[in-house]
């Protein structure tokens, strides 16, 4: 059975975060990033510590603790990747 909830828990976290590909959100900057191409990592609303994804973020100049405005530009099962916008909102 637990396996059968995960398969629909991953199905149902897929389909939110492929539609949030395109929107501009705000995100919150928590740190550095191992990914090359994505080098900060933050949350949008809705992502809790511990419990959802994270946003990849690929910006310049933005530092710890600032909330910039992105664009989601794709997305895996739990996670999202983002490019920091200007004055598009």
């Amino acid at each position: 059975r637990k396996n059968i909830l995960m398969e629909e828990q991953s199905r149902i976290s897929s389909g939110i975060n492929q539609s949030r590909i395109g929107k501009l959100r705000e995100v919150l900057i928590e740190g550095e990033s191992e990914q090359p191409d994505f080098p900060l990592v933050g949350r949008i609303r809705g992502q809790a510590p511990e419990i959802d994804g994270i946003t990849y973020i690929k910006a310049d100049d933005a530092a710890i603790g600032d909330i910039i405005t992105c664009r989601i530009t794709s997305a895996d099962v739990y996670d999202l990747f983002a490019e920091e916008v200007d004055n598009e909102v």
